[in-house]
């Protein structure tokens, strides 16, 4: 996850790669002016079989739904349409909707009678089937939210979800909202940061369960702590005793995808600590990794390719980390539990899932030379040898390749097939550099012969830690998963545990026990120790906060909070940086950089940015917005003038901070930290503005989302643009916006970035091209404009007057027509005139004016 604030290099690879590459968000949500939802049934759209209102479905707010249980009749074929009549989508892109079942838990059964189709122009294109939405994830929350994916082959401009045979579950079925993206514009996180949790902003848990699963009886207790950032926090699987059945959680990452060739895992730990030390347990995990709702990779212990890495085992109070190495790129992980006849689990703790590099390995090995940790092998029978042998046949050869510099040599341990007496294998290395003190971590890397290593092996196996000669602790069988436990492909394995006392020596000793056994080796390839000095559980070669705690990582950057300045959390994206000034939006003051603060762009104040899309009227439209939130949005209103000329900053400064007039701050403007240019604030970073919100009629709305900023006249029509104006509100509705900046395409010249230089929008545009200066033109150019027939207010409220005014003072004739084309009235004026309203009823009128210079129809509401 590129970040800033974590040393100048990653900011400059992040400027780089931002530069580079037009990102985009996942799972982005179709809505706003021009989007339709409608209830289905079997036949097609059926307005009659549903009793509530459809626009929370494509509204701005992304936490409000609509429930099937409204249907008048929950038959098999009804559902829900989503269709986009300003765009066709491109095949390849992803569709599909998110929805929740209120507190019960997604079964397989449930997503099995559920289906996605794409339609373009009324024509049905292609339908999910069983099996691909078998495979779908899902995505939660305290509502237990899922998405329901499905990539197209076929290009669309419509999204159905509907049920395909009678469940009364569907009934309890909640919408969110539809959504469409190109995948292939997910940025992909490359941080290469060990242990890098998967958490933070567009991140939650996920639950799921088999169809035998009876929900009440199961479930996740806690499970937002999965993605909360706090790696000691912890969700819980609770599975009653002889329930069978699967159970799955994990999370999702809707801001990015996540490299193939890396380990990905969970950190766990047993509710009791001995179950984790069975194979049969481990057989029932398994690890899946998806890409937007399709399984990717899925390993378990039972494969029998050691694929599954069971690491950092920290037995007793502590965790366990289980991972597998991915061979395809993902975007959502989960940890699958299948509880069988014999098996009882209990309850698991998951603590958070992560992925790394493979290289990471904080492992500093004892040798005689080449590394900081010299040592050696300590000589004697007691030390290192064999006793309680048999002609020999119990032995340990080689020992010196154990602390060689080659890890991939090693000792070799014989054990006698036949063992009369209790034979002992030991090998003990001691430290040249001094003591390891408390909080370290030392082992042994081993393998043995002949097949995958067990965790009941552990039980012949002791580890010893000893100053000098004096014992200070020692543990085996299950008490050595207090330190660490690793299959690979190559069977290499760890054991030992985490010291609560200085040391300087280590011994390893395997006794088989007596009896009769099949003729065994262990192959010893080094000893090794992890040191913690701030004791906060990560060991010092990933700690980037010596004096701090490590594992708080609240934004999920793979950086600890205590390591960088910026730690915010919330429904901004924490990889994008919309306006590429290396401030990822999650804690960028001005995500866009129109000079409007996101503060002042949250409108509704409830601290969330991604529901503040108000473009329009309602009174004209349904639903408001463009699809683009008002924070990322360079005209929040569609008026026709960008935010960053409503902003209430001084023209002389925007002449100086935006030189193409583009309505984005130019990159070479400083910004502190929080993302604001230097120069708006009344000191770096304060955060205060030198230049309050423009409200130029002191309404209720400040200009940026204000369609008539002086209280009389349409801005739109003030800067010459009417011909914009389709429904005759004020607003632009013809929302085609390929670049994502609000800008619409019939007025945009930059399709591609954000911004539009010298913009048609901006009632600068024209003097920008020309050199013009506008601080001294503005005025006279929107004056010029305005010398023409006005008519305001609009809208207007019934039984109040309607004002037409000639700036010229030339006679006229008005006439008035309602919207089927009947006529109202009409008449006579001088210069200007009234037109009363009280007997009008709402709705939408046209006033047609005829003056000897100009003809001009005006679109008029009424409320």
């Amino acid at each position: 996850m590129t970040k800033k604030l974590f040393g100048k290099l990653t900011v400059l690879l992040m400027i780089l790669v931002v530069s580079a590459v037009a990102f985009g968000q996942g799972y982005t949500p179709i809505r706003g002016i021009g989007v339709e939802a409608k209830p289905v049934n079997g036949s097609g759209i059926c307005l009659a079989c549903y009793n509530g209102s459809m626009n929370p479905v494509i509204d701005a707010s992304l936490d409000n739904s609509v429930s099937m249980g409204s249907f008048a009749t929950l038959v098999s074929g009804n559902g829900i349409s989503v269709k986009n009549t300003n765009i066709t989508y491109p095949a390849g892109y992803i569709t599909g909707f998110n929805v929740d079942l209120g507190t019960s838990v997604i079964t397989a059964s449930f997503l099995s009678g559920l289906r996605i189709s794409t339609y373009k122009a009324g024509v049905l294109q292609e339908s999910s089937t069983s099996t691909s939405l078998l495979s779908v994830p899902a995505f939660g929350g305290t509502k237990t939210r899922i998405f329901l994916h499905f990539k197209t082959a076929k290009a669309f401009d419509e999204v159905r979800l509907y049920q395909v045979n009678v469940l009364s579950v569907f009934s309890a079925l909640n919408v969110y909202y539809a959504f469409a993206f190109d995948p292939a514009k997910v940025p992909t996180d490359n941080n290469g940061i060990c242990d890098d949790i998967i958490a933070g902003s567009g991140v939650d848990g996920n639950v799921s369960g088999s169809s035998s699963f009876l929900a009440p009886l199961s479930y996740v207790a806690n499970r937002e702590k999965i993605g909360d950032g706090d790696k000691n926090s912890y969700g819980s699987i609770v599975l009653p005793a002889g329930l069978l059945g699967s159970y799955s959680v994990g999370v999702l990452d809707k801001n990015q995808v996540y490299p193939s060739g890396n380990r990905a895992g969970f950190v766990i730990e047993p509710d009791d600590q001995g179950k984790l030390l069975s194979a049969e347990f481990l057989k029932n995990i398994t690890i899946e990794t998806y890409l937007f709702g399709q399984l990717q990779d899925s390993k378990n212990l039972s494969d029998g390719g050691g694929l599954i890495n069971i690491k950092v085992l920290r037995f007793g109070s502590n965790k366990q980390k289980i991972s597998l190495t991915t061979t395809k790129p993902f975007n959502e992980i989960r940890l699958k539990i299948t509880q069988t006849v014999g098996v009882n689990f209990g309850a698991l703790k998951v603590f958070y899932a992560f992925e790394e590099p493979q290289s990471c390995d904080c492992n500093e090995y004892i040798q005689t030379s080449g590394t900081s940790r010299l040592g050696d092998i300590v000589p004697g029978a007691s030390w290192t040898g064999a006793t309680g042998t048999i002609f020999g046949l119990t032995n340990i050869t080689n020992t010196g390749n154990v602390v060689d510099t080659n890890v991939s040599n090693f000792a070799t341990v014989n054990f006698s097939p036949i063992n009369l007496l209790t034979p002992t294998v030991r090998l003990t290395v001691k430290s040249n550099t001094g003591d390891y003190p408390a909080g370290t971590f030392g082992g042994f890397t081993l393998t043995k012969s002949a097949n995958l290593f067990t965790i009941n092996a552990l039980d012949h196996i002791t580890v010893t830690f000893y100053k000098g000669t004096m014992v200070t602790e020692s543990k085996t069988s299950g008490g050595l998963f207090s330190g660490q436990f690793f299959t690979t492909a190559s069977n290499q394995f760890y054991v030992g545990f985490t010291a609560t006392k200085a040391f300087d020596r280590m011994k390893i000793e395997i006794n088989p026990g007596i009896g009769i056994t099949l003729a065994q080796q262990y192959y010893i390839y080094n000893a090794f120790v992890q040191l913690d000095d701030d004791k906060d559980g990560v060991p010092n070669c990933n700690d980037k906060c010596p004096n701090g705690d490590d594992n708080i990582d609240n934004n999920g950057n793979g950086i600890p909070d205590c390591a960088e300045g910026c730690t915010a959390v919330n429904d901004k994206s924490p990889t994008m940086d919309a306006d590429g000034d290396g401030i990822p939006d999650a804690c960028d003051g001005d995500s866009d950089n129109d000079g409007i603060p996101d503060a002042l762009e949250d409108l509704n104040h409830n601290g969330k940015f991604d529901d503040d899309d108000v473009d329009g009227d309602s009174l004209i439209v349904p639903v408001l917005g463009d699809g683009v939130s008002s924070y990322l949005d360079l005209d929040s209103d569609n008026d026709g003038i960008l935010d960053l000329f409503e902003s209430g900053i001084p023209v002389s400064v925007i002449n100086q901070i935006d030189t193409d007039h583009n309505g984005v701050i130019d990159a070479n403007v400083p910004v502190g930290s929080n993302g604001i240019p230097d120069i708006l604030e009344t000191s770096p970073d304060s955060g205060v503005m030198k230049y309050p919100l423009l409200n130029t009629d002191g309404d209720e709305k400040p200009d940026f989302v204000d369609l008539i900023s002086n209280g009389t006249d349409y801005d739109l029509y003030t800067i010459g643009k009417d011909n914009l104006d389709d429904l005759g509100g004020g607003f632009i509705s013809r929302i085609d916006d390929a670049d994502m900046d609000g800008i619409q395409a019939v007025v945009d010249n930059d399709l591609v970035k954000k911004g539009s230089p010298g913009s048609p929008l901006s009632p600068y545009a024209s003097l920008a091209k020309n050199g013009g200066d506008m601080t001294t033109s503005k005025v006279s150019e929107i004056t010029a404009v305005a010398k023409d027939i006005k008519v305001y207010p609009n809208p207007v409220k019934a039984g109040e007057n309607l004002y037409i005014k000639s700036e010229l003072k030339e006679e006229g004739i008005y006439t008035m027509f309602s919207a089927q084309g009947q006529l109202i009235k009409s008449g006579k004026f001088t210069g200007d005139t009234e037109v009363g309203t009280s007997s009008l009823p709402t709705g939408m009128y046209i006033i047609k004016v005829e003056t000897k210079s100009t003809v001009k129809s005006y679109k008029i509401i009424v409320k």
